[in-house]
């Protein structure tokens, strides 16, 4: 799993280095985690995991057009947790 978390935050430091150097343009770039979800590919790699507890992935896509629709959602090169983040009214 290091692989995994050193790819991770390698992108995490992309999106804060491109929004520092996009900012300017108006681009906001983000880095979103959607987090655990109910999908083929979660259940193949963890049979025995309860889907009632991982995210539909239908509400997760709708996050994240919501925060893209957003721009208070999240400043240009934050690391978003989609499972967490809420749209705002």
């Amino acid at each position: 799993m290091p692989l995994l978390a050193d790819t991770k935050a390698a992108l995490d430091h992309l999106a804060r280095l491109w929004s520092a150097e996009l900012g300017d343009a108006g681009l906001r770039v983000l880095s979103v985690d959607p987090g655990e979800m109910d999908t083929l590919m979660h259940a193949d790699a963890i049979p025995d995991a309860d889907p009632s507890t991982l995210a539909d992935p239908d509400e997760v896509a709708a996050r994240i057009l919501a925060l893209l629709d957003d721009p208070r959602g999240a400043p240009g090169g934050a690391r978003v947790e989609a499972a967490r983040w809420e749209a705002r009214p």
